[in-house]
């Protein structure tokens, strides 16, 4: 594991575009709650206020593209306009396989301002990056980190809106999922057209799907307008980790 500094010195000397990176992923084939937790206390500790266009931000989206250079991912940088000359970025991992992603996975790395921990989503992100890598190294998903997801500008979202119309764009449409904060002991949750093969995927491995959704959930309409498929996810790292490595591993092939 490495910390933000050692992020920041990566990106210095690394390429983003279309460059492949001169690394290989390295680990085991499986999230590691340990590194899961490391990388939100790098979140929660060292820069808990990440307001859209603060430096504490930035900082997080370099600590973000250089864990996902170095778990072999081109990385590209999408400039998120908030209000005039200041911008946030959202964090794009492209898929190894070169191909349109199938599957893009999503969390938000702002903050409001009043911040609660969201370390733990953010660390899961990163793990299940590292570990479909080391897994299937040309699989077919993608993973993006938003910025100005909290800010109140336009209701918000800035960064979600950002990657859609980057999607319709392109004339893409992977199914979207999206990472919220859990904790030890919180079971598992998923929600949206996307939830039912995701939670098939949960009882493959063992991980029990609640009756009924959770009503704290925050809605999906702006991912079915668009005409996405869509889940917010939502839980312990350790059950998430395990659901969604077997549904990736299975819709990024």
């Amino acid at each position: 594991m490495t910390t933000c500094l050692v992020a920041i010195g990566l990106v210095s000397c690394s390429t983003v575009g279309s460059q492949r990176p001169e690394v290989e992923p390295t680990g085991p084939p499986s999230v590691q709650l340990e590194d899961v937790n490391e990388h939100a206390s790098q979140f929660d500790g060292d820069v808990p206020d990440r307001r859209a266009g603060t430096q504490n931000e930035e900082v997080a989206s370099v600590y973000l593209l250089g864990h996902l250079q170095q778990a072999g991912y081109v990385v590209r940088l999408d400039a998120v306009p908030v209000r005039n000359l200041i911008r946030s970025t959202n964090v794009v991992a492209v898929p190894p396989s070169a191909e349109d992603p199938t599957v893009v996975v999503v969390v938000a790395y702002d903050t409001d301002e009043t911040p609660e921990p969201t370390g733990g989503s953010l660390g899961l992100f990163l793990e299940l990056a590292r570990a479909l890598r080391v897994a299937i190294p040309d699989h077919s998903v993608e993973f993006a980190a938003l910025g100005a997801e909290h800010t109140d500008i336009s209701s918000g979202r800035l960064g979600s809106r950002r990657l859609i119309q980057g999607l319709l764009d392109d004339e893409l449409d992977p199914v979207v999922i999206q990472l919220f904060p859990g904790s030890a002991g919180a079971g598992f949750f998923a929600r949206g057209s996307a939830a039912p093969e995701i939670n098939d995927a949960a009882e493959t491995v063992g991980v029990e799907v609640p009756r009924s959704p959770l009503k704290t959930m925050p809605d999906e309409q702006l991912w079915q307008r668009a005409g996405l498929e869509f889940a917010a996810v939502a839980g312990a790292p350790e059950d998430v980790g395990r659901v969604l490595l077997e549904y990736l591993s299975e819709r990024g092939r």
